[in-house]
């Protein structure tokens, strides 16, 4: 298993962040907290990675991918750690997709071999991505869904020919990104067919880029209200794009990669048919979103955010877990911010800033999802003391992770660790 090693001394461990002159004492190190310790001895709000899931959510979708017949490029843009990157991939990875030039870095300088920059390039990343890949000796491909992508890779492929120093110019590798349901961005295949096989054949023929294949996301899957209905976005999705890829191959076009997927049709579906890899990434952590597609049990979700109950109500609690902790992403299944873990029936129902609200609603169900208009009010005192910590499951841990800055890893009951995930753009 990859537990990576404890820090047993994080003042001074190189990956944790400098502590600046005059910062508040409840600080990691102002607290003075050692490692080992125990959930209580933490300063809240805390996200708590629960390392033992995480370890198992990898595992699974490893073995989900071959046994299906296709490679997995996992996504590294929820956690943004090396810790787990490597837990997600082995020798026969595909390569992995980072959303930030930062994460590309990290990766590329952590020995990451096959890296792509996960959204439709701009002219003004080409030249750091180049960079990256000369100084790491690292695959780094891009996305393209437009011709003048393509131009401007040839515009810095020309100017760095011309450069002094005998550097060679680098090829990057690209992926088409295809619109096959989302509609955010790619190439939409079925109304723009001629641009699209156009653009696939400008790629072909660049000088600058390499031709990986085709990239489709199903964001639209987080929509669905169903296992049923994701299952279907995943095949319809790997229809349309083996069947673009067929397309392409017959006009003289080689298409070796067919790339598809989100957390929720890999987690959901078994099979993908006429596709070669998958891309998924929230899968580390899960969430509630997650489990209300269908795609995971609410017992594979990886993170909470641990709080304290800092006041009682006339018909709330308030906990120290606000959209700073949490992000402000509402549930759809019931409006709320968050649930308690092992307490279905107790939501956050409202987040301020650096606050949230709790209330009991006595509809939980076993998988903790609620229903939207349940009655809502004030939890049972002796339930929730003054002082007393909850953890909350996150609606959408990628963006609940954002919000941190450091990762408390608890192995059994314990928090053994602290990860740093990369930040910036």
């Amino acid at each position: 298993q990859a537990h990576s090693e404890n820090i047993r001394n994080p003042t001074t461990h190189p990956s944790f962040p400098k502590m600046s002159e005059g910062e508040s004492l409840l600080t990691w190190t102002g607290a003075g907290v050692k490692l080992p310790c125990s959930l209580s001895d933490l300063p809240t709000p805390a996200l708590i990675v629960d390392e033992d899931v995480v370890i198992r959510n990898c595992e699974a979708m490893i073995s989900k991918a071959k046994a299906a017949g296709v490679k997995l490029r996992p996504h590294m843009k929820t956690h943004k750690t090396i810790e787990i990157g490597k837990m997600q991939v082995r020798e026969e990875a595909a390569g992995i997709m980072a959303s930030t030039l930062p994460e590309v870095k990290l990766f590329a300088e952590s020995g990451f071999k096959d890296i792509t920059y996960g959204v439709p390039v701009a002219a003004a990343k080409l030249k750091p991505l180049c960079e990256i890949a000369r100084a790491s000796g690292a695959q780094i491909n891009v996305m393209v869904d437009n011709p003048q992508q393509v131009e401007w890779a040839a515009e810095l492929f020309a100017t760095q020919s011309k450069g002094e120093g005998g550097s060679k110019s680098i090829v990057l590798g690209a992926f088409m990104k295809i619109d096959s349901g989302y509609h955010r961005a790619g190439v939409d295949i079925f109304k723009d067919r001629p641009a699209a096989i156009d653009l696939a054949r400008a790629l072909h023929n660049s000088s600058a880029l390499t031709f990986l294949g085709v990239y489709s996301h199903s964001g639209h899957s987080y929509n669905a209200r169903t296992r049923e209905a994701v299952v279907k976005i995943n095949d319809d999705e790997c229809e349309a794009a083996a069947a673009f890829a067929k397309e392409l191959e017959a006009a003289g076009i080689p298409c070796p990669t067919i790339s598809v997927g989100s957390t929720p049709t890999c987690g959901a579906a078994a099979a993908f048919p006429g596709v070669t890899e998958i891309h998924p990434g929230n899968y580390v952590f899960f969430d509630r979103q997650q489990s209300g597609t269908g795609a995971c049990s609410h017992g594979d979700i990886a993170v909470t955010v641990l709080s304290r109950v800092i006041g009682h109500y006339n018909d709330h609690f308030l906990c120290d877990a606000g959209s700073l902790a949490m992000s402000k992403d509402s549930a759809p299944q019931d409006g709320g911010f968050g649930t308690v873990q092992g307490r279905p029936d107790l939501l956050l129902a409202a987040v301020s800033q650096e606050s949230g609200k709790i209330v009991a609603t006595g509809t939980g169900s076993a998988d903790g999802n609620l229903k939207v208009g349940a009655k809502r009010a004030r939890p049972p005192e002796a339930d929730l003391p003054l002082g007393s910590l909850v953890r909350i499951l996150p609606n959408h841990s990628c963006l609940t992770a954002a919000c941190h800055p450091l990762y408390y890893i608890l192995r059994g009951d314990k928090i053994v660790d602290v990860w740093r995930p990369c930040r910036g753009f």
